[in-house]
């Protein structure tokens, strides 16, 4: 199964809604304590809701057998990685920097790989949302705190995201024909990363993580299934549409999350959050056009 020539208006909105799952479980997150832990154990439900579903959804096909081991193997890098960010940057620094670049570089990888180009118009949007994103970013670098290591874990996650985008827009599509079949595919590929992931978590923490896994049970429930839920659309949009397209939608997450900022954590609204919203906008209305 090869994507769609371009998003379609049910495609665009169903991204936006997985965007918006994508936020909730950061701002969870980010509102916590502890955010590695806090990040640890929504992984770790997201796990068992995966499993869950994993249950009752169609079997993937063997051929998709070894993405989804290549993409909890990854996701697990991506959970060390920021991990490593949560110590030493603001999540509003870090988080923008991170997803920023990500759907340029999955666009390449793209290219190289599948062969998979979106078209001109396209094209434009990606770029304007991407630097949207990055304007988001920079916002959070002019008033928070992030070191040169820091950046460089960062600009590295961007890396390890666009790898696992474009793995797993392919796992989707080779799944099977329908929606379902996509589903599985990430139901059994977020299993898997929670149940090697566990172990580097309890080696890290210790007994603390089952004791916090039982008692934050309804807030890790939560971010766990708007983890599965959200990415699981995404996988599906990348069986539907080219991957770059879709990556570069997704991270309009970024605005999901200032806005929740601002109204539930009682950030303070800054203009130049407005300026990037508004460019991120345009960027999305390029892509439907395109």
């Amino acid at each position: 199964m090869t994507g769609a020539a371009h998003l379609t208006s049910g495609v665009l909105a169903a991204v936006l809604g997985a965007a918006l799952l994508h936020a909730l479980w950061n701002s969870l997150v980010k509102s916590a304590d502890d955010k590695f832990l806090s990040s640890a154990l929504v992984a770790l439900w997201c796990g068992v809701a995966a499993f869950a579903a994993a249950l009752v959804l169609p079997w993937p096909s063997r051929e998709a057998a070894p993405f989804v081991a290549a993409s909890a193997l990854i996701h697990i890098v991506y959970f060390l990685l920021v991990a490593r960010l949560y110590r030493n940057a603001d999540l509003s620094v870090a988080y923008p920097i991170m997803r920023g670049l990500a759907p340029l570089i999955a666009a390449l990888i793209a290219l190289a790989t599948l062969g998979e180009a979106p078209g001109p118009v396209a094209v434009l949007g990606i770029v304007i949302l991407v630097f949207g994103v990055m304007l988001m970013g920079a916002n959070g670098l002019a008033h928070g705190r992030i070191d040169a290591a820091t950046l460089a874990v960062a600009l590295a996650n961007s890396v390890v995201i666009a790898l696992y985008s474009v793995i797993d827009g392919q796992g989707g599509r080779i799944s099977g024909p329908s929606a379902p079949f996509a589903f599985a595919y990430n139901a059994w590929a977020d299993a898997l990363t929670a149940v090697a992931y566990a172990p580097i978590v309890l080696l890290l923490r210790g007994r603390s993580v089952p004791f916090a896994f039982v008692r934050d049970w309804r807030r890790g429930l939560a971010g766990g299934l708007a983890a599965f839920v959200g990415y699981a659309v995404v996988i599906w949009a990348m069986t539907q549409a080219p991957i770059a397209a879709v990556a570069a939608l997704r991270e309009t997450s970024v605005v999901f999350a200032a806005l929740i900022g601002v109204v539930l954590l009682g950030e303070p609204f800054q203009t130049q959050r407005a300026v990037a919203a508004l460019v991120i906008l345009t960027g999305v209305v390029t892509l439907r056009l395109g």
